[in-house]
């Protein structure tokens, strides 16, 4: 895959096949819970959407094994309930709170692969609105961005936690206004990257795990 296909590519699947073995734990399942929560008004059981909020936070850090593997067991409970595309968004919750520390290349892709199959997003195109959303976590391959510590200002940081911290919810989706704030800062700050500017000034949707939100926060 070279870098126009990277831009314009609708597959996921193809994208994910590309980047396999170069992603981090952390980024694979914030890309898949937000292919899961495009199905969230599909889940009509709370332990479905337990399920997506801990793998949020396990992803981060903020939740033990012994929780993560109990919300886990408790979102089987749907499967004995839900029939046909029901059943796939369930099985794509169930998957992005599934795996510990190994969250995998192939729970990513299955995670995605369900979601889109539920056929109740509120995304009009599944794939390649996870397309979108895996460019958004990943940024551009082609063209990393390397981090000058001076951008770190306390003032760009309190506001990436703020935009990381404050979603709209159910979809997860990060407020594009406190994006573009940071934007200024991070221009006042002396960051004249054009790629960083201008992915945080784009109209989106960003989601948890957007790259130069990330770089802010010194997340991986």
């Amino acid at each position: 895959m070279d870098e126009a296909l990277w831009l314009g590519c609708t597959d996921p699947e193809q994208m994910l096949a590309f980047l396999e073995g170069k992603l981090s734990t952390r980024k694979q399942r914030f890309f898949a819970c937000a292919c899961v929560r495009s199905a969230w008004r599909l889940l009509r059981d709370s332990r479905s959407h337990k399920a997506i909020e801990i793998g949020e936070r396990y992803a981060d850090g903020l939740v033990d094994e012994n929780e993560r593997h109990a919300v886990c067991e408790a979102a089987w409970g749907p499967y004995g309930t839900e029939r046909g595309l029901f059943l796939q968004a369930v099985r794509a919750a169930h998957t992005v709170a599934e795996s510990s520390l190994s969250f995998s290349h192939k729970e990513t892709v299955y995670a995605a692969r369900w979601a889109a199959a539920t056929k109740g997003w509120s995304a009009p195109a599944p794939r390649p609105a996870q397309a979108a959303w895996l460019r958004d976590v990943i940024g551009n391959p082609y063209r990393p961005v390397v981090l000058d510590p001076a951008w770190r200002t306390h003032t760009v940081i309190a506001l990436a936690q703020a935009a990381y911290d404050d979603r709209s919810l159910p979809s997860g989706t990060l407020d594009p206004d406190r994006l573009a704030v940071l934007a200024d800062a991070l221009e006042d700050a002396g960051c004249d990257n054009a790629d960083v500017l201008s992915h945080l000034r784009g109209p989106g949707p960003h989601v948890r795990g957007c790259w130069p939100l990330d770089l802010m926060l010194a997340k991986r």
